[in-house]
């Protein structure tokens, strides 16, 4: 006998018509941000709802399953994306074995690698270009989350009444987001995070991702209180740029990917900090703040709080793939 397990509200769902675009969540410790990308008209497909709301991880699931149903998005399609804290990200060389043993044998080579059993995640691989390197290494980034975790998510998804079509990595949200920049059709572009204690350096030539290193210094190194000791400005931005001028050596260097003439600084939590001149001094090249709004398609009735643009960026980057791009 085969049973079937039925859940009537899952078919009452397929049958329900499939709402224009796409969109987009990112569950964060902060808060939860959502966007809506569709067509408007005869235009090209926009961000046309973004929101971030500071509500707890217990609230989040109830908050965008309202979400959804006020502006009549059930059954949309969806893109989730992990943000750093909810993934492994390890650079290793490829296994030598065929593409459809590469899984497995990358699974077995990060034993010891991951803090996440191998055993107990679910593990996906991105390729670095065969220039990377100067073509002596093959190099692939491993991306590992808890399967358990994958599946909380899944059904949170299921809860909210979107349909799951993709699950991102904020790296790759990145990426997304690079391709908008003019200079990605000429060469290189590196974007710079910065969190509250840490931070990081990605660098992107023609659509692929070649390099991301973490920085120790976050934003919080730049805050002067009144109540704790604090290393000069001048001093921390030394080391920042020290630390920026390293990567960007060794990806030149050693990737051989040629000098990186820009670096993009992604919007930072806390508004008050500047630092974009401070560091161009330093480097002794082009420092500029990464304007969401004025890259990237965004309907121009969309105010997001300049404070809040970098809860903001995993949910854009993510529904923002670009068709001309490679996944």
């Amino acid at each position: 006998m085969l049973l079937i397990s039925w859940d009537p509200r899952l078919w009452f769902r397929r049958r329900l018509p499939k709402p224009e675009g796409t969109v987009s969540l990112c569950f964060m410790k902060d808060g939860v941000a959502i966007c809506h990308k569709a067509k408007m008209a005869d235009q090209p497909e926009k961000i046309v709802r973004a929101e971030f709301a500071p509500v707890p991880p217990s609230e989040q699931v109830g908050y965008v399953r309202g979400w959804v149903a006020r502006y009549h998005l059930v059954n949309a399609d969806c893109y989730l994306v992990l943000p750093p804290n909810e993934y492994e990200l390890e650079l290793i060389e490829r296994p030598q074995v065929p593409d459809e043993e590469l899984l497995e044998a990358v699974r077995w080579r990060s034993k010891g690698l991951l803090s996440t059993p191998a055993a107990d995640a679910v593990i996906d691989v991105l390729p670095l270009p065969e220039d990377a390197y100067r073509g002596r290494m093959d190099m692939i980034y491993v991306a590992a989350v808890a399967s358990e975790h994958i599946r909380q998510r899944v059904k949170q998804i299921k809860q909210i009444g979107l349909d799951l079509k993709i699950i991102d990595i904020w790296h790759m949200a990145l990426r997304n987001m690079a391709l908008y920049l003019p200079e990605m059709e000429n060469g290189n572009v590196a974007l710079l995070e910065l969190h509250e204690n840490s931070g990081t350096i990605s660098m992107f030539s023609h659509q692929d991702m070649y390099l991301t290193r973490s920085i120790e210094l976050g934003f919080s190194s730049f805050l002067q209180t009144d109540d704790a000791f604090q290393l000069d400005d001048e001093v921390m931005l030394d080391r920042l740029a020290l630390d920026l001028q390293r990567s960007l050596d060794y990806y030149e260097s050693q990737l051989g990917k040629g000098v990186a003439t820009r670096i993009h600084l992604l919007p930072i939590e806390h508004d008050a900090i500047d630092i974009v001149t401070s560091l161009q001094d330093r480097l002794g090249i082009n420092v500029e703040s990464f304007e969401p709004q004025t890259i990237l398609p965004i309907h121009k009735e969309i105010e997001i709080p300049h404070d809040l643009l970098a809860y903001y960026l995993p949910v854009l980057g993510s529904v923002l793939r670009r068709s001309d791009a490679t996944s």
